[in-house]
């Protein structure tokens, strides 16, 4: 016993609080209630024991506006010296995604919040995610930040010991200095999962007797009781509070501080250069490097590449208040939440991905209508928008903007309303992910536990037969997709055989750009030659579609005509995909309006609709309407668009849009074109006003 009050360490106790941009209401309400004010009241009856707080820009924009009372009582705590604010950038994005001038403007304005609201000056920064690259000390630097905690995974794959990574390093770039402190690996499993005298064993172990190491703990604020299980485990069987008694109980040889704290009394023990990475699991779900998700992801990296043009446009204003705005909305584009998934619902959830979009929409609006005074302009440009290695079209004017991919099928991969902020066609593809081999065996619950696991260790589905949702897409799910069938194919065939049925290779296939001119009225000619095959024959066919826009209109005129090649006649059915994701599938006030037919009209429905001249797609609950008018009579296919994905509840089904494939039976006979032509017409609903 007495060799064990003898030696002494250092315990740092670091929380990470954060809501993405965009998540629900009930969601910060509930968290609140659940983890973020409960961790207080008990930290607020052990005032010995120190804290360090991180809380993203967007959390602590909810909390002043939703709970002043609490803002307050982290002041006291603060001004007590019990609690130490730890900076980062204010919008929460992954720091390495976005440019350099944009880290060092976030990481500042979180620092001024802080200031502000706490009267203090901010030492440390959070990286979200703790996705760390090398450079980014610099910036770090630049922006006033003097240390950052990285997972002690970082250091053991450069060779340091357990022993190593209990004090805290010096690194730099370009003669820049960050320092960083090593966070326990350790602590994140036993803290609050296993019993609380386990971590005190664990502590007394790693102590000496000149008392110089320091343990971090340093993870998310939210498994503190928002996480599965865990408000049960932390406050109603008292783990938090049995924690923090024995803290106190062994405060002679174990001292609780803050990282400011105990870099005034303990220098950096030497350098380190630490490669790119980020905690194991990270690791894992990125594939090694968090950029994969890029590559993994193609609708991530379309965010992301909006961003950045966005960014592009924003750097062409003028100094003032309309670039101030814009910048804010920018940033706010930036959060990581939606960028990537693991086991979170992330990049699934696609009331996330709408969040980005809005603010995205919103900034390159602004710069819009700065560079564009007049009100009525139009504006194409073609380059590699996507870093694809092939060129896109980008098209844009007062009300609508949009991007085609040539090199994928002559596809629509967005379609931004701006009145309403809202980008149509943000839709996932379904693909495989290494958790779904585990929901055969868990649909039904037949694997429940009460045994209380790390988030990343959860198995559940939230509802039956999710099996039979794994289905997988071997194109990206984008909108004016063209497509041939076998023309005794039915609507039920073709639902049933995810993708088999098709008969054409023209899907996520290279199309030619015969024109794309923007002179008043924007347009653009794709054409290619491709192949479709009928009962063993190839006949080749030649799709010339083209899209024109004219601003300030809301609509968009399609047209095709298709030519057999070859020298016998061709009977098939002739499909174009859309795919309009209005985010939920079930609710009431988002629907579809076929005239004169009745049935399920909610978004989420399947079925077929014969030789209708005109349908359309309604959201009450966010004001628009779109429509599709024909100029001759279209059968139309619909069904919804469901992934299977995980999240810190389990398993769950997300819509992801609607998909519909207006079709026709046609014959070709040789050298003999045939031509359909129809509109598609984006309105803002007029809310009636009682």
């Amino acid at each position: 016993m007495q060799e064990q009050q003898s030696n002494k360490i250092n315990l740092v106790l670091a929380l990470h609080n954060h809501q993405p941009e965009g998540n629900l209401p009930e969601v910060f309400s509930r968290t609140f209630s659940n983890a973020y004010e409960p961790f207080i009241r008990e930290l607020e009856a052990f005032p010995e024991i120190k804290v360090v707080l991180h809380y993203s820009g967007t959390l602590f924009s909810w909390l002043q506006e939703n709970r002043p009372e609490f803002m307050a009582r982290l002041r006291s705590l603060v001004s007590a010296g019990q609690v130490e604010m730890m900076g980062g950038a204010f919008f929460e994005p992954i720091l390495v995604m976005i440019p350099d001038d944009d880290k060092v403007g976030q990481i500042k304005k979180q620092s001024r919040f802080i200031r502000e609201n706490f009267q203090v000056d901010v030492e440390g920064a959070w990286l979200a995610e703790r996705i760390w690259e090398p450079h980014l000390a610099r910036p770090l630097h630049q922006a006033g930040i003097r240390y950052t905690v990285l997972d002690d995974a970082h250091f053991h794959n450069v060779g340091f010991s357990e022993e190593e990574t209990l004090r805290h390093y010096v690194t730099e770039e370009e003669g820049e200095p960050l320092l960083i402190f090593p966070i326990s690996e350790k602590l994140r499993y036993t803290i609050p999962f296993a019993e609380p005298q386990e971590t005190i064993e664990y502590l007394q172990k790693m102590a000496t007797p000149e008392g110089e190491r320091v343990v971090v703990l340093a993870d998310d604020g939210e498994k503190f009781g928002s996480w599965p299980g865990t408000s049960e485990l932390v406050y109603q069987n008292q783990w938090l509070q049995r924690f923090f008694q024995l803290l106190r109980e062994n405060s002679d040889w174990l001292t609780v501080t803050t990282f400011k704290e105990y870099m005034e009394r303990v220098p950096p023990v030497g350098r380190v250069y630490l490669p790119a990475g980020s905690y194991r699991e990270m690791m894992e779900w990125s594939g090694g490097f968090w950029r994969n998700f890029f590559v993994r992801y193609p609708e991530s990296n379309q965010i992301h590449k909006k961003m950045l043009h966005v960014r592009k446009k924003l750097a062409r204003l003028p100094e003032g208040q309309r670039k101030k705005e814009a910048m804010e909305y920018l940033w706010a584009g930036q959060c990581n939440c939606a960028y990537w998934h693991g086991v979170f619902g992330g990049l699934y959830l696609n009331f996330l991905r709408s969040a980005l979009y809005s603010r995205l929409i919103a900034a390159e609006d602004l710069a819009d209508r700065a560079l564009h005074p007049g009100g009525n302009w139009l504006e194409m440009e073609k380059s590699d928008y996507d870093f694809d290695g092939a060129d896109e079209i980008i098209l844009g004017g007062p009300d609508l903007g949009m991007i085609l991919s040539p090199n994928e099928g002559g596809a629509l991969l967005e379609l931004d309303f701006k009145a309403r902020r809202f980008n149509l066609l943000d839709t996932l593809s379904r693909r495989p992910e290494s958790y779904h081999c585990n929901i055969f065996e868990l649909a039904g619950g037949q694997c429940a536990t009460d045994e209380v696991k790390t988030i990343h260790h959860i198995t559940r589905v939230k509802e039956a037969g999710l099996e039979n949702l794994l289905v997988y897409d071997h194109y990206r799910r984008a909108s004016l997709i063209d497509h041939f069938f076998a023309p005794a194919t039915t609507f039920e065939q073709f639902s049933a055989s995810n993708g088999e049925a098709e008969t054409g290779d023209f899907v996520n296939k290279p199309y030619a750009v015969v024109e794309a001119t923007a002179n008043g009225l924007a347009r653009v000619v794709l054409s290619r030659q491709g192949g479709v095959g009928i009962d063993g024959a190839v006949s080749t066919v030649k799709v010339e579609k083209t899209m024109e826009y004219v601003p300030q209109s809301g609509e968009i005129r399609y047209s095709y005509e298709l030519e057999n090649l070859s020298a016998q006649p061709l009977e098939t059915r002739f499909a174009v995909e859309f795919n309009i994701n209005f985010l939920a599938g079930s609710e009431p006030d988002r629907y579809y309006t076929f005239p004169g037919q009745s049935g399920d009209r909610l978004l989420n429905s399947r079925g077929e609709v014969r030789q209708v001249r005109q349908f359309g797609m309604v959201d009450e609950w966010q004001g628009i309407a779109t429509h599709f008018q024909f100029n001759r009579p279209t059968d139309v296919w619909r069904q919804p668009l469901e992934t299977v994905s995980q999240s810190e509840d389990g398993m769950e089904r997300v819509y992801q849009g609607s998909s519909i494939f207006p079709n026709w039976m046609i014959k070709l006979k040789p050298q003999e074109p045939w031509r359909i032509s129809f509109i598609q017409k984006i309105d803002e609903l007029v809310r009636e006003v009682n």
